[in-house]
């Protein structure tokens, strides 16, 4: 039985390496990592990064989701093809479409409630202060939308 994460990703990398026929050296080959960190990953001394584990789990054949001991992970893990992929990723092209929505459907509902309020704004501090509420909600919006995500 596996006791701690660095063990649980030692023995899945080095059963599948050896499932495959391969020496460290062929492994540090075909997947572009240092025979070093290969040697450190299947001695159980470090937990690789996330592109690291993808990049083995690839080159030995076991599914990504194998080395989370969590099942929270793999539920969160989509399949698109071949590619795997994070559900809180959201790719740059969708980051964009919803920047751009955004800010014209906020814009678009502001101004539309201008346009339908015969009273508001009563001075130019009331409309100053309503486009400033506005571009806080943008700025809020698009700052969650492509804040970087810690993995």
């Amino acid at each position: 039985m596996v006791k701690n994460k660095k063990e649980m990703i030692a023995t899945l990398i080095k059963e599948g390496r050896l499932a495959k026929g391969y020496t460290q050296k062929e492994l540090s080959e075909l997947s572009n990592i240092s025979i070093r960190s290969i040697q450190r990953i299947e001695n159980g001394e470090l937990i690789p990064r996330s592109h690291t584990l993808k990049t083995l789990a690839n080159v030995v054949d076991i599914p990504f989701a194998s080395f989370s001991a969590d099942s929270a992970l793999q539920d969160e893990m989509l399949t698109d093809g071949n590619r795997k992929f994070d559900k809180k990723h959201i790719p740059f092209a969708q980051k964009m479409v919803l920047s751009i929505g955004g800010v014209i459907i906020l814009l678009l509902l502001a101004f539309a409630f201008l346009a339908q309020t015969a009273k508001f704004p009563e001075t130019q501090f009331e409309l100053f202060v309503f486009w400033a509420g506005i571009i806080l909600l943008l700025t809020g919006f698009l700052f969650f939308l492509w804040r970087p995500k810690n993995k």
